[in-house]
């Protein structure tokens, strides 16, 4: 919990002004640094060994690859479809994206799980080969035509927050925050979880990184199917009613794990990823053409950054409270978990009721 609340509260340090970054030099050169970051942090996991210092070295540099990667990678993909004319054809299409990346992680648990089962420090070698030809592929990327670059720094962030004027897009940017936190709750405990599933303890954890890669990977295959569905499933339900059905999704999955450790529960938790492979997609889909192109990647990094940091502090509450009572602070993380759920039913009435979409020639 102490590592996971550090890696959290060093995305919030980095989130923003790499999402600057990305509106003001370019999403190709944002998403080479992500990848350039990983090979760092993988580099430390590898020869850290047991020292917490290189351990906290190395999360500081897995934040800034996610950071960097965070609103890049989807707006690199709308930024690329308007240029073409195609942006009609984005939520589609980028249903189409994450699937595919939910089918790869798919494969890279199992095989973390067995290369874990083997030896853990085998999984952070496999991870560190993908980063760099994550860095190889992101070097052959093209830049979409820029037609304005992002104002500096401070003008830039006052800008993208005056867009949660509009009561939509303010309950969208709500909504990425809540995501956070009940995307991550059952994930964040999910190993120490199914330790206890197997009646190991955290000294002697057995074949919980064999079972731990079997789990991922079927929450990989579901969020696939999930990231598949999200478009037209929201198109007959409405955006709104799926994000809220998704968010009390995750919150009747850590409610299970804090319930009960029955191997039987793993079948719930294996809804895991529907939530963070589905939600973003409408998340970017409701933000993208509702904002100008200069200000996309730093809006979407406020709202990752407002979620971490709530989330991170929580984790850091958690770590000092727990005393290795896993059961214990899943229960806590289920009360709060569903009381987000209400306040997003609550936020929805009076964030739907006026969907203004002209929004982009006020604030740009």
């Amino acid at each position: 919990l102490l590592l996971s609340s550090l890696y959290y509260l060093f995305v919030v340090l980095l989130e923003v002004p790499s999402g600057w970054m990305s509106d003001r030099l370019g999403r190709t050169l944002t998403l080479r640094v992500a990848a350039g970051c990983w090979i760092v942090a993988h580099l430390c996991f590898l020869i850290g060994d047991d020292r917490f210092v290189m351990i906290v070295i190395a999360q500081f540099f897995l934040a800034g690859g996610f950071a960097s990667l965070s609103g890049t990678d989807v707006t690199f993909h709308y930024d690329t479809l308007e240029a073409l004319g195609r942006a009609d054809a984005y939520t589609r299409r980028q249903s189409v994206v994450s699937s595919i990346g939910f089918v790869a992680t798919a494969f890279s648990v199992l095989l973390g799980g067995v290369l874990g089962y083997v030896d853990l420090r085998l999984v952070f070698v496999a991870a560190l080969i993908l980063a760099v030809a994550q860095l190889t592929v992101a070097w052959q990327l093209t830049e979409p035509p820029v037609e304005q670059h992002a104002e500096p720094f401070v003008r830039q962030i006052t800008v993208c927050l005056g867009y949660l004027r509009h009561r939509y897009l303010g309950w969208i940017f709500f909504y990425g925050i809540v995501l956070v936190t009940l995307e991550h709750v059952a994930f964040t405990l999910a190993q120490p979880w199914l330790t206890e599933v197997l009646g190991q303890t955290a000294d002697d954890i057995g074949a919980t990184p064999l079972l731990a890669g079997a789990v991922y990977a079927t929450t990989a295959f579901v969020g696939a199917g999930a990231a598949r569905a999200v478009a037209p499933v929201s198109e007959r339900i409405g955006a709104v009613v799926t994000l809220i059905g998704l968010a009390a999704l995750s919150s009747l999955i850590v409610t299970g794990m804090a319930v009960s450790t029955s191997a039987f529960m793993i079948g719930l938790v294996a809804f895991r990823s529907a939530q963070g492979a589905a939600a973003p997609v409408l998340i970017s889909a409701a933000v993208a053409p509702h904002t100008a192109r200069r200000h996309r990647a730093t809006l979407l990094s406020l709202n990752s950054l407002a979620g971490r940091l709530g989330y991170g502090l929580i984790l850091l509450f958690a770590a000092g409270a727990a005393n290795d009572d896993v059961l214990g602070v899943l229960r806590w993380f289920a009360i709060g978990s569903w009381s987000l759920v209400l306040l997003l039913v609550v936020t929805a009435w009076w964030a739907v009721g006026r969907r203004e979409v002209a929004v982009t020639s006020r604030l740009s």
